[in-house]
């Protein structure tokens, strides 16, 4: 990945994060070191392996952006954004931004065997 947009993505994010609120940019940041520090130390020495779902010939592989997804789906239908603090909601956008930004292969849900 070419230095400038190692820079600019990380960059861009946070500063529409301050935007947005505070407590949330500072939620993107805990969630993200939050999520690299979990998958460094736990998923990548093999304590826990990715979820993959197998359905006939098919896998599919739940990211972290899907799983951060499937969590704000449900507050986003409901209409519990303003119960939910903007901290919670900035660790769950810095678990989804982690999986985009580290992983080359993020946008690989649905496989065959």
């Amino acid at each position: 990945m070419p230095k400038a947009k190692k820079f600019i993505i990380p960059g861009t994010t946070l500063i529409i994060s301050l935007y947005i609120s505070a407590l949330f940019a500072v939620g993107i940041v805990f969630g993200y070191i939050a999520t690299r520090v979990f998958h460094k130390k736990i998923v990548e020495k093999g304590r826990l392996k990715p979820i993959v779902l197998n359905f006939g010939k098919w896998r599919f592989h739940l990211h972290h952006w899907v799983m951060g997804g499937l969590i704000l789906l449900p507050i986003w239908l409901g209409g519990w954004f303003q119960f939910l603090p903007k901290f919670c909601l900035g660790m769950i956008g810095g678990l989804v931004f982690h999986d985009i930004y580290s992983d080359r292969k993020w946008y690989k849900i649905i496989s065959k065997k």
